[in-house]
């Protein structure tokens, strides 16, 4: 089980690096500086898209998985999440949009209070969306196989 949740984590880490370098090119253009209030701003949709997606696609996979018996559940003492997949998701997606947001402007402010230049912005996104998707894919997919049949 540690294997599938540490191989899963990896790879929505991957997704979620290359999506957030892709709307960095999408929102911030190639632009020579971006202030820190705009990347603050730019991490609340960020934080909220990159929890929905790594809350959705690891469950629907891992449910799909479990259904066929390619993996096992799990039994843990009680839900933390709701079970419904569309409540979870929104749930998990606006609790990260507010702590995601809130980092970044804590992040930025400690080690960047001018902002950053485009080539800057790409990496601190790109690790922040990595970051994001570490910390929520494995508590989501342990969450998918805790689910009774």
């Amino acid at each position: 089980m540690r294997r599938y949740i540490i191989l899963e984590t990896a790879i929505s880490v991957a997704i979620n690096a290359a999506i957030s370098v892709a709307f960095v090119f999408l929102a911030f253009g190639g632009e020579a500086h971006i202030a820190l209030p705009r990347l603050v701003r730019d991490a609340v949709p960020q934080s909220f898209m990159i929890a929905l997606m790594s809350t959705i696609v690891p469950t629907l996979l891992t449910r799909r998985r479990v259904a066929a018996g390619a993996i096992a559940a799990i039994v843990l003492p009680r839900a933390l999440w709701p079970r419904s997949l569309a409540t979870r998701a929104i749930c998990v997606a606006v609790v990260a949009s507010l702590l995601g947001a809130s980092l970044c402007a804590l992040l930025l402010w400690l080690y960047a209070p001018a902002g950053l230049n485009f080539a800057g912005t790409l990496l601190f996104k790109a690790a922040f969306g990595a970051m994001l998707a570490a910390i929520v894919t494995p508590m989501m997919l342990r969450q998918a196989l805790a689910e009774i049949r």
